[in-house]
């Protein structure tokens, strides 16, 4: 025996660069890892007959552990009300709010969640919970670790996880949306073999998005073969090629399906790539793309006029429940789901202003036009030129709207003219190209009325509605 432990004195130290760990070893290392007690609590409610509510059950509270060699650790929890998107965050120790708190408990490596329901307030009610970990690799904060010198200044390492708050009450139906899964990496149990399992298969219930440009867009992944709360390696893998575009990812438990979702690219298309990986090493992959369709500018007039059929192709994308609209304060005028916008404006509404927009699935896309109800302008005489022999002269009058209801009448204010004579047949439009026609050229002859006396008047035009042009000397 002595022998052998002079052996071993005699054995040289190992060379401390030998057993140095490098940055890489130490940054695999390091996690926090956040796992909740419960991924649903729940709060039931019993109606009675007059209509009073008795709470049945209520799980109140939830414990996170968290794991990790991390020192310094901040918490926060997200909560989301699922139906009105409403957010609110929790900070660990405040307790401001009075139906959430957030409470740490390092000696248990733990954080405590209470939820507090309203009662008074009886509604059914989910809320997606988050809970947020941030903290210090150990040692940053001071000389006793050997790996201190070896981790960057300011690394925090950080986690997360989630669980589902749902309000019940009995006899009404309640939808649960987006209860998710409890963190990134599934924590495995113990279950049946790949042969209990059957065949392994993951799907998409959408092979192609189209969607507006940076616009949001969610699918669901199913899986066939494997309770992906159970019975997966890991959270699926997500992939995207092509434009460039952020994925955020998590498990419904209700649906038992994974829900990948995130914004459009600008332009372009991506393809985002969904590879599951079974417990026991069995892999599925499913693939889908994102195609952003821009929404194509639209010819709107900036104003029309009464009784004059107004036409506009709203150039809607090719994109499920699409849809454009003309309105006039809460009512519509006019509206298309593909095809050309058609309306008439009585004249009654002159001076108001119509809005055009275009929805995408019930969401405003792109920006409303406004669109000014104008009134028709007064006449207005153009030229007066002669005609024939010196005794007579052809006035040129323009005039706006119906070119047959609006025609105007031309009269003598004074001078040595008889009265105007409208030269039918010879009504036209003042611009060929403009559509809808408003704008029209009306003719008259005017003559002497006496030979003596020099030919010089005064002309004024006028109107349907009564409005008037100014007054024409000729002299």
């Amino acid at each position: 025996m002595l022998y052998l432990v002079a052996l071993v004195l005699l054995l040289p130290d190992r060379n401390a660069s030998d057993i140095r760990r490098t940055t890489s070893d130490v940054l695999t290392d390091l996690r926090l890892d956040m796992q909740p007690e419960r991924v649903r609590l729940e709060c039931k409610l019993l109606r009675d007959s007059v209509g009073r509510f008795r709470l049945r059950s209520l799980d109140s509270m939830n414990v996170i552990r968290y794991s990790g060699e991390v020192e310094d650790i901040h918490l926060r929890a997200r909560i989301e009300d699922v139906e009105t998107g409403q957010i609110l965050n929790v900070e660990a120790g405040d307790n401001a709010s009075r139906l959430f708190s957030l409470e740490h408990q390092p000696e248990r490596q733990a954080v405590v969640f209470r939820w507090h329901p309203d009662i008074t307030s009886v509604t059914p009610r989910t809320f997606r919970v988050t809970v947020y970990g941030s903290a210090a690799p150990p040692g940053v904060r001071g000389p006793n670790s050997a790996d201190a010198d070896i981790i960057p200044a300011g690394l925090r390492v950080n986690g997360s996880t989630q669980f589902v708050l749902a309000t019940e009450i009995e006899g009404e139906v309640t939808t649960i949306v987006a209860a998710n899964m409890v963190r990134d990496t599934v924590v495995l149990g113990q279950g049946a073999g790949s042969t209990e399992l059957g065949l392994f298969w993951v799907d998409a219930s959408r092979d192609d998005i189209p969607v507006l440009p940076s616009a949001d867009w969610s699918n669901r992944i199913s899986f066939g073969g494997a309770n992906p709360l159970r019975d997966l390696a890991a959270m699926p893998e997500v992939r995207v090629s092509g434009a460039a575009m952020t994925i955020e990812r998590y498990l419904d438990t209700a649906q038992r399906a994974l829900i990948v979702r995130g914004k459009a690219p600008r332009s372009g298309s991506a393809s985002v790539q969904v590879t599951a990986r079974r417990r026991d090493g069995n892999v599925a992959q499913v693939s889908f793309s994102v195609n952003s369709i821009p929404l194509q500018n639209v010819s709107v007039p900036s104003d029309v006029f009464p009784d004059i059929e107004v036409v506009i192709d709203p150039r809607l994308p090719d994109l499920p429940d699409v849809r454009a609209t003309v309105s006039l304060g809460n009512s519509e005028v006019a509206s298309s789901r593909g095809g050309t916008l058609r309306f008439k404006i009585d004249r009654r509404d002159t001076g108001k202003v119509l809005v055009f927009e275009r929805f995408v699935e019930g969401q405003r896309a792109g920006t409303p036009i406004n669109i000014r109800v104008r009134n028709y302008p007064a006449p207005e005489i153009q030229d007066v030129r002669d005609f024939g022999s010196g005794d007579r002269k052809k006035v040129i009058v323009k005039f706006y709207g119906d070119g047959n209801r609006d025609r105007p009448l031309l009269e003598v204010v004074e001078g040595n003219a008889q009265p105007p004579k409208k030269q039918y047949g010879n009504r036209h439009a003042a611009d060929a190209s403009e559509r809808p026609t408003i704008t029209w050229l009306e003719e008259f002859i005017v003559e002497r009325k006496d030979a003596s006396k020099p030919f010089t008047f005064k002309l004024r035009a006028k109107d349907a509605r009564g409005a008037t042009s100014r007054v024409w000397l000729e002299d």
